[in-house]
């Protein structure tokens, strides 16, 4: 690490800034300079990211629209590029030459138009790869992004649901079917990533020569033609009939009522959504003692953009009604809203963004205006019905929470400085002095969030008050409240900005909900006649379907812990029920068929009563999905196998990190091997650090360097100890105490080494930076702080990387992740030692089929095994539904982001998890007390470690006499300490 004076001159320099004011507010990201390469210099004018699609839209208010305006222009005309691959007319059969782009080329056209106005693009394209991962990329007008959501254009791929060899469980349930990925030439406009706008998004071309760069970030694909035309508007449901045939009166009505599966479609956009099965009697297929698949999964089916598509065959010319049986349960008395289709165009306008009410029964939905039913001309033969989701409506709402959101942080931030950023109940503040229009801009801002629950109010006006956004109310409140008293904004920060019922909390977990639109579909219905069946059961047959129920359930339960066959091993597992059903069918297909080992797969109860189970003899014979520390507790107590003895161990260990064996060895043995790992990365904002001309910190010299100038800006970096309130467990701690070659334990086992030098130098630079540095000690969600960048970078874990994918499309492709930053060593490399945790697979000593279980628990964790279920888990459930395997050459074929892999690979090189002791508990307790007592007390590190040393070296004792290994003042044997090297020699021998 730099000398203490260079820590001590940053720190002036901080403290300089924020006493004369030159530390600025980050400024809103509407407000961003399009060339990222040229930032301003000033800081009063610094700007991030390019304007938002909406606000572009209000600048280019008087830009118009060119009507009957239709170009095609070839990609394949890009022949400066060298990279660019042009091929032939018989690309799969597209009529005209193409252009493949692989990850990372582009192509470049140029287009000319006689005057200046705003154009749709749309593309045909061929997705070319089997990924899971959805092909993206980006679009450039002239060189520059002309808006934010430009950054990010999806070509979404198609699919279908896989046929299979066998439908049927063990138990007699319906299999959940796959995914398949559906290759055909598709055209899609460049649309908003997160679809909030679901109209296509318009670009502004000048008169005259303009180019357009199409770059492809993910994925392979072929570029066909790309079409340049104006904007065009659907007709209204009375222009639609009467541009439709007459139909003769005289003619015979269909009277059979023609009826879709819902959970059948034809294709979907998204491999994810996915059929479920719901225990009501009126749904379609349904069988009381089984489990059909009979609707279509809301949570699958939430997403903006989201489509799924039916094919329907008519009879005969003619006027239909089409009616959805579903259920909208989620979004409390808020409608959600589904775009229409009929053979890929929206009919009339008023199927482009349809609402289906909330309600927590079935419901037969026939599309008409609320009194009378729309009529669809179909003629004879096969026709298409689309669903999509469509999230328009809630789009100006999002905005404004998200500006909302974006000057509390910045207000906070000013008051933090003012402040000191600490609270003082005791001290009177005046900060109208500072902020002389606070109390006004608090008002204000309530206004306009009553003004926006009073305009999402008419999307229901059958109610006084909509549930789902009662926190836009709740908000207000607190914001009025805050405003009548002003200058006590900085002792009330957990009612503005800090806390579960903030008023910054309050419009997140609004923002997140609002987001999100399920729905439930169980039948389509077409008919001419409306005599549709009824949505569902009557009292007697409800209470019929509860009785038979009650009998079912003396009956042995699919997948319970509660019987166990002979000759079957019995493998308890601590995941959701889904993802058990995925496991078996694996099992039955892959590993008995080979082995000959019968496997039953249970639902673990409740994984803190293992040791329970082993006590009164019905533990199972393997565990999966245990939490890292339960193996050790279970092997001190002679309750877990040693896997060390089995044949094959050696070779199986080579597959995960040295570093996350450590926790699941006890003596001169093994209890369990790693089945799921997480892992600690930085996480940073690539736009925002390039607008600044940061790089992202390799070494924690780096991070202290960096420090100034994002706090100059308002900013702050993220260490992952600010999330926890009190206690900080060993994942937040050990990092600084590894890092600078400290240890936890002596030789001996008998005390803890943390009053070592290295260790004190460790923990007292972890100490500094809260106190010197100014990081902020109380975090309790960095995905927030990072989302809306007033925390562009930290430290955080696998959950914060799925968030961060599933919930913030605003910033894809805007942030990535580097190894975790750490010390610089005298040979040049950074040791970036920090724990990874995850879950394990073990084998109980119980068990009669000691042979079976390690033969099975190797096959389940080798590399082939686990590649297929991360696969079939992404495939089946979606893209967030990443598997973290801990096996590191499975990790290398995952369908994750190869840079993101690589960051993950390096780090698990670097996975050093907390070795166990009896007693280990005190010490992790004891270090979490030190800091405290520096950070909040301002304690001297070395007095509180050596006070903190004595209660932990009594603890270990009193647990090593429990154990059998002191007695009478004295060591009776030596307790061996496991470590990396202790692993690596264990390898050796065998």
């Amino acid at each position: 690490m730099r000398k203490n004076y260079q820590r001590l001159l940053i720190a002036i320099m901080i403290t300089t800034l924020l006493v004369s004011g030159q530390i600025v507010p980050l400024v809103q990201a509407d407000s961003v300079q399009a060339d990222s390469s040229q930032p301003t210099s000033t800081a009063g004018s610094f700007q991030l990211l390019e304007q938002s699609y909406t606000k572009k839209l209000q600048e280019w208010s008087d830009v118009p629209i060119i009507q009957e305006t239709q170009m095609v222009v070839s990609p394949s005309k890009d022949k400066d590029n060298v990279d660019l691959k042009v091929l032939q007319k018989d690309s799969f059969g597209y009529n005209a030459e193409t252009v493949r782009l692989d990850k990372n080329t582009k192509t470049e056209l140029e287009v000319y138009v006689d005057e200046t106005g705003l154009y749709q693009l749309a593309f045909d394209y061929y997705i070319m790869d089997d990924s899971i991962l959805p092909t993206e990329g980006y679009i450039q007008i002239n060189g520059e992004y002309p808006f934010y959501e430009s950054r990010r254009i999806l070509f979404p791929s198609l699919w279908e649901n896989k046929s299979i060899s066998e439908q049927w469980d063990r138990y007699g349930n319906e299999l959940l079917p796959g995914s398949q990925k559906v290759k055909k030439w598709q055209t899609v406009y460049a649309m908003d990533a997160s679809y909030f706008h679901m109209e296509p998004l318009k670009f502004k071309l000048d008169r005259g020569k303009n180019s357009i760069t199409i770059v492809n970030t993910k994925g392979e694909m072929l570029l066909g033609n790309v079409t340049i035309e104006a904007p065009t508007e659907v007709e209204a449901y009375r222009n639609y009939v009467e541009s439709q045939p007459v139909v003769d009166g005289s003619s015979k009505k269909v009277e059979e009522l023609l009826i879709i599966e819902a959970e059948q479609p034809l294709y979907k956009n998204d491999s994810s959504i996915r059929a479920a099965s719901a225990r009501e009697s009126r749904l379609t297929p349904y069988e009381t003692g089984k489990l059909l698949l009979n609707i279509i999964d809301p949570i699958s089916f939430k997403q903006g953009g989201q489509s799924l598509s039916w094919e329907l065959d008519v009879p005969q010319d003619g006027y239909y009604h089409i009616s959805f049986k579903y259920m909208q349960d989620s979004l409390y008395d808020l409608p959600v809203f589904r775009r229409i289709e009929l053979d890929g165009a929206v009919p009339f306008l008023e199927m482009d963004n349809y609402a289906f009410h909330f309600t927590k029964k079935w419901r037969n939905e026939t599309l008409g205006d609320g009194k009378t039913p729309y009529q669809f001309y179909l003629k004879k033969g096969k026709h298409t019905i689309a669903m999509t989701t469509n999230l328009s409506n809630m789009r100006p709402l999002a905005e404004d929470i998200v500006s909302k959101m974006k000057e509390i942080s910045r207000i906070t931030l000013e008051i933090k400085k003012l402040t000191g950023n600490k609270s003082d109940r005791n001290r009177d503040w005046n900060l109208l002095e500072y902020m002389p229009e606070l109390d006004q801009q608090l008002l204000s801002w309530a206004d306009d969030l009553d003004q926006r629950y009073a305009e999402i109010g008419l999307l229901n006006p059958k109610v006084e008050e909509i549930g789902e956004i009662v926190n836009l109310k709740l908000a207000a409140k607190q914001l009025r409240s805050l405003a009548k008293e002003p200058d006590k904004l900085p002792n009330r920060l957990n009612l503005f900005s800090e806390g579960t019922a903030s008023a910054s909390q309050l419009l997140g977990t609004l923002l997140q909900s609002i987001s999100e639109s399920p729905l439930a579909l169980d039948r389509i219905y077409v008919a001419q006649e409306l005599k549709l069946p009824s949505s569902n059961a009557g009292l007697f047959e409800k209470l019929w379907e509860m009785v038979k129920r009650f009998f079912l359930s003396f009956a042995n339960q699919s997948y319970s812990s509660s019987s166990k066959s002979e000759g079957e091993l019995e493998v308890w597992v601590n995941r959701p029920r889904p993802f058990v059903e995925l496991m078996q069918k694996m099992i039955d297909e892959k590993f008995t068929p080979n082995s000959g080992v019968a496997v039953k797969l249970s639902i673990m109860p409740d994984e803190n009563k293992l040791i329970l189970a082993n006590a009164s003899g019905t533990q199972p014979d393997v565990a999966l999905g245990v939490s890292n520390w339960i193996p050790y507790d279970l092997a001190i107590r002679g309750a877990a196998l040693d896997l060390r003895q089995f044949e094959g161990y050696s070779e199986s260990i080579k597959q995960f990190s040295k570093g996350a064996i450590i926790p699941f060895s006890f003596e001169d043995g093994v209890y369990a091997l790693p089945e799921t790992q997480n892992f600690w990365v930085l996480f940073y904002r690539q736009d925002i650090l390039d607008s600044l001309q940061l790089s992202p910190p390799d070494t924690w010299d780096d991070v202290v360097e960096m420090l100034p100038e994002l706090q100059r800006l308002g900013m702050n970096f993220y260490e992952p100890l600010a999330l926890y309130k009190g206690f900080k467990p060993f994942n937040a701690t050990t990092p600084f105490i590894y890092q600078f070659d400290g240890e936890l334990f002596d030789d001996s086992g008998m005390s803890t080494s943390i009053d070592s030098e290295q260790a004190l130098e460790g923990m007292k630079f972890m100490t500094d930076l809260f106190t010197i540095y100014n990081l902020p000690q109380d975090v309790p969600n960095f995905y927030h702080h990072f989302r809306y960048a007033t925390m562009p970078v930290g430290i955080s874990d696998f959950n914060t990387y799925i968030q961060l994918k599933a919930a913030a499309p605003e910033i894809a492709g805007a942030w990535k992740i580097a190894p975790h930053p750490g010390v610089e060593k005298a040979d040049g490399t950074v040791a970036r030692w920090a724990p990874a945790g995850g879950q394990t697979g073990m084998i109980f000593e119980g068990t009669k089929y000691a042979e079976e279980s390690w033969e099975f628990l190797d096959w389940w964790l080798s590399t082939p095994i686990q590649v297929e279920f991360a696969n079939l888990m992404q495939t089946n459930f979606g893209m967030t539904f990443m598997w973290n395997t801990a096996n590191l050459e499975a990790l290398e074929q995952m369908s994750w982001p190869e840079e993101d892999k690589e960051v993950i690979a390096e780090q698990f090189k670097w996975v050093r998890e907390a070795s166990r002791v009896p007693g280990a508990y005190m010490v992790e307790r004891e270090i979490s007390n030190v800091w405290n007592r520096v950070v909040f007390n301002g304690d001297n590190p070395r007095t509180a470690i050596d006070d903190a040393v004595v209660r932990t070296n009594r603890e270990i004792l009193r647990k090593m006499e429990e154990f059998g290994y002191y007695a009478n003042g004295q060591m009776i044997k030596k307790y061996p300490v496991p470590t990396i090297t202790t692993i690596d020699k264990w390898v050796e021998k065998r």
